[in-house]
């Protein structure tokens, strides 16, 4: 099998994890429509969607990629798990903010892009975004 459809295998047992673990939030009380679990759900169901499409495709494809370029991939799909969990580790420490800021930053970066200029507004704009969606404009304070 591809590499990247072992890569789609693992996204979909965690996504299917994830969903169990929503599933878990409790229901719409009557001055709720959509509930704790809807959005999360929402985002699950659309990964598992686009991995088993992509798995489609995979297995319905001809061409056949090097193995040298899939480990290089492999190794780099590992790579932008572990900023992940370190990022999320990592919010008990530091603000969102920051870590937010360096998690885009970092994963930027390992996927090639090289121009700072671009690396530093992306992240900028993200975050800022994020702050304006959800501290300003929704009220929520993480």
């Amino acid at each position: 099998m591809k590499t990247e459809g072992i890569v789609n295998i693992i996204f979909l047992i965690v996504s299917f994890f994830m969903l169990y673990m929503v599933n878990q939030l409790p229901e719409p009380n009557a001055t709720q429509e959509l509930g704790p679990g809807f959005y999360p759900k929402l985002i699950l169901y659309t990964i598992i969607f686009f991995n088993v499409l992509q798995l489609l495709l995979l297995f319905f494809s001809k061409s056949k990629a090097s193995s040298d370029n899939s480990d290089f991939q492999l190794g780099r799909f590992i790579a932008m798990i572990a900023i992940m969990i370190f990022y999320v580790l990592s919010l008990y420490y530091i603000d969102y903010k920051i870590g937010t800021f360096l998690l885009i930053f970092s994963l930027m970066l390992l996927l090639g892009v090289k121009s700072y200029k671009l690396l530093f507004s992306v992240s900028a704009v993200s975050v800022g975004t994020i702050f304006l969606l959800f501290e300003i404009l929704l009220n929520v304070h993480i």
